[in-house]
């Protein structure tokens, strides 16, 4: 059997990773079996602990800072570029032979798994253009981890978050066939005294919307992400708009009454209001979100005031804030 290991590329690659602003390049190994830590890597730019001199397996960033957040920008979240590389040359203790299949958990969207990771999914997409098996040094292209902070809560204070990698590599070395599990843990922190207003955290008001309810309580696993598309509604950042604005609902029910998903300037008449409020006739089905906590008031304020609109933007906008959504 053999075995792969998951690393961040060879010194020789690191030029084609986009490297944020100032930040230095690490080649990280992700712990596991020292004779098998060539077989794959991550060239993970801003990489810091545990510090220099040891070599460093994580990432622990500060919303914003050039030397490892990739957008650079104080928004709520942390972007890690990375690049997965196999067959590297640098760990002294490891010879590279060939690298048989490597594997990331989390990453297939199979309507089961409620830790399923677009992040992680584009990684191993990436690994999957390797060609593997191959005795070939080389880079996947580049991809990213991000990581939003949490919160925020009733003062507006946001908390530190993180998200832990995990990859398993059935590869040969000069030392025999060898099965690596790799870790990288990436941590955000936020920047100053922690106090974001949503003009810091979302784009306009349905970004708000999509971002604080649909990823929070609706479009996860076995309800309206891409596989499962429960009452075949995706709510996912590409299609959640156009998904819901004047469209008319899969409910045979509210549809005959004439109600739209989202109704612009009616929210009497936008089914997604009536189910997160619970305002349901007979035959709406249930209330929405059908796990979780409800939607707090706020929120549902919010969305309100989103479906009605203003005069510069109009109802139900797919961009811009609305007068009363931005505090």
């Amino acid at each position: 059997m053999r075995g792969l290991k998951l690393v961040v590329a060879f010194e020789a690659l690191c030029l084609c990773v986009l490297s944020p602003a100032g930040a230095v390049a690490a080649t990280v190994l992700g712990g596991g079996n020292s004779a098998g830590d060539c077989a794959m890597v991550f060239e993970i730019p801003g990489a810091n602990t545990p510090a220099p001199p040891r070599t460093p397996r994580n990432v622990d960033c500060v919303d914003g800072d050039p030397a490892c957040d990739g957008d650079a920008e104080r928004d709520g979240k942390c972007v890690f570029p990375l690049q997965l590389c196999i067959n590297s040359t640098l760990s002294p203790a490891c010879q590279p032979d060939e690298v048989q299949s490597i594997a990331i958990d989390h990453s297939v969207d199979n309507g089961s798994d409620r830790r399923f990771d677009a992040d992680f999914q584009a990684l191993a997409l990436r690994a999957a253009t390797l060609g593997l098996p191959s005795t070939s040094q080389t880079c996947t292209t580049q991809t990213t981890i991000t990581v939003a902070l949490r919160g925020p809560n009733a003062a507006r204070v946001m908390r530190a978050s993180r998200k832990s990698m995990r990859a398993t590599a059935i590869a040969s070395v000069v030392a025999g066939d060898t099965k690596d599990v790799d870790k990288v843990k990436f941590t955000c922190r936020p920047e100053g005294d922690a106090i974001y207003l949503p003009v810091d955290l979302y784009d306009g008001t349905f970004d708000r919307i999509r971002r604080q309810v649909f990823v929070q309580s609706c479009a996860l696993s076995g309800c309206h992400d891409s596989e499962s598309h429960s009452g075949d509604l995706v709510l996912l950042a590409n299609a959640a708009y156009g998904n819901l604005v004047g469209v008319a609902p899969n409910n045979a029910a509210a549809a005959v009454d004439g109600l739209s998903r989202v109704e612009p300037g009616d929210p009497a008449n936008s089914l997604l209001y009536r189910k997160i409020t619970d305002d349901l006739m007979s035959g709406y089905g249930s209330a929405m979100p059908l796990v979780g906590a409800p939607v707090s008031a706020e929120l549902i304020e919010i969305i309100r005031l989103w479906i009605i609109g203003d005069v510069p933007l109009g109802p139900a906008p797919q961009t811009g804030w609305v007068a009363g959504t931005d505090q």
